[in-house]
């Protein structure tokens, strides 16, 4: 269980000392748990789980996915209100796993993009696809915006 600690730190490209913030202990009792000197108490376990989001068994038992997902039904009830399709959906699930400073660079590019949209009048009613992404960016009808970068996280 101490080296599946490792590895989700890592995956949410923390540092120690970041992570213990996140759960009231020091870095250096982060690497403590890490290296196994000290053991997860439950306390600590629903802690970690509740605050990033990790499936319970992947955490104990190293089984099943290491984030938890939306609930199917909850996930249902969203994609039936809002129409979603499987990008819709995969989205979704893939904001949820990004730490907060992740999902506020998301959040500032998209409203990049909606505010620079809105200022070239590039969206219409129900127009969307590469205009909105040439028009926060600045690029030309034929260049390739397929892979950019927007602070640390690459979208592809």
């Amino acid at each position: 269980m101490n080296t599946r600690v490792r590895i989700l730190r890592k995956q949410l490209n923390i540092s120690q000392e970041a992570f213990g913030a996140k759960l009231g202990v020091t870095g250096a009792g982060i690497s403590k748990i890490e290296s196994g000197q000290r053991n997860l108490t439950e306390q600590m376990i629903i802690l970690i789980c509740k605050e990033f989001n990790i499936n319970e068994n992947w955490l104990r038992y190293g089984k099943g996915e290491m984030f938890r997902k939306i609930t199917p039904s909850g996930m249902d009830q969203l994609t039936d209100y809002y129409q979603l399709d499987e990008l819709d959906i995969r989205i979704i699930q893939e904001y949820v796993k990004l730490d907060s400073k992740q999902r506020k660079v998301i959040k500032e590019y998209i409203m990049k993009v909606a505010d620079a949209c809105r200022a070239s009048e590039l969206l219409t009613d129900g127009e969307n696809g590469p205009e909105a992404a040439r028009c926060a960016e600045g690029l030309e009808a034929n260049e390739n915006y397929d892979e950019f970068q927007y602070g640390r996280i690459e979208i592809k």
